[in-house]
């Protein structure tokens, strides 16, 4: 599903039948599993994301704390995983991007990684000036936190940041240079 797309590829959620092994990770309770027929071998894992008592793991579900806690056990999980495994993710723009880089970090290829459209929720932008990450970036505008250029979200997703583009408004259009004159 990943490819050298400008944009974060997402499409519907659906089991691969080639894969021996499938690990849903999902930021919310609410987010539905991929359609199709259940493998066996499958795991789900899920944010729960408030402070209640989480549920003892089981064979096939485990829930976590926080996304970030979810992901540094992916991380995990993808350095010690054989061939055969099939990622699944679903959750907003951020949560994606975070499990895109981790898969990609793995070496995981396009055919191995399916992220579910987006659910309501901002993106995680980066300034192309200074660097900084702004997560939860719902508008097409932001100010930037780190060297305060108003910046435009562009629709540019850079897989290797895993981010989109965040440019100040007064730079030059792409593919142009300022000459000082």
């Amino acid at each position: 599903m990943l490819n050298a797309s400008s944009l974060l590829p997402v499409g519907p959620l659906r089991f691969d039948e080639g894969g021996r092994r499938h690990l849903f990770v999902r930021q919310a309770p609410q987010l539905s599993v991929p359609s199709g027929p259940v493998p066996t071998a499958m795991t789900t894992w899920t944010v729960g994301g408030d402070s209640r008592v989480l549920p003892d793991p089981s064979e096939h579900e485990q829930f976590f704390r926080s996304a970030a806690h979810l992901l540094d056990r992916l991380a995990w999980r993808l350095a010690t995983e054989r061939v055969g495994l099939r990622l699944y993710a679903a959750g907003d723009d951020t949560f994606l991007s975070a499990v895109a880089l981790t898969g990609d970090a793995a070496g995981m290829t396009g055919e191995e990684m399916y992220l579910a459209p987006p659910v309501q929720g901002g993106r995680r932008v980066i300034c192309i000036h200074c660097s900084t990450m702004h997560d939860d970036v719902a508008d097409e505008g932001l100010s930037c936190a780190g060297c305060g250029a108003v910046l435009s979200v562009r629709s540019h997703y850079s897989r290797r940041i895993g981010a989109y583009m965040g440019v100040a408004e007064s730079a030059p259009p792409v593919g142009t240079e300022e000459t000082g004159r």
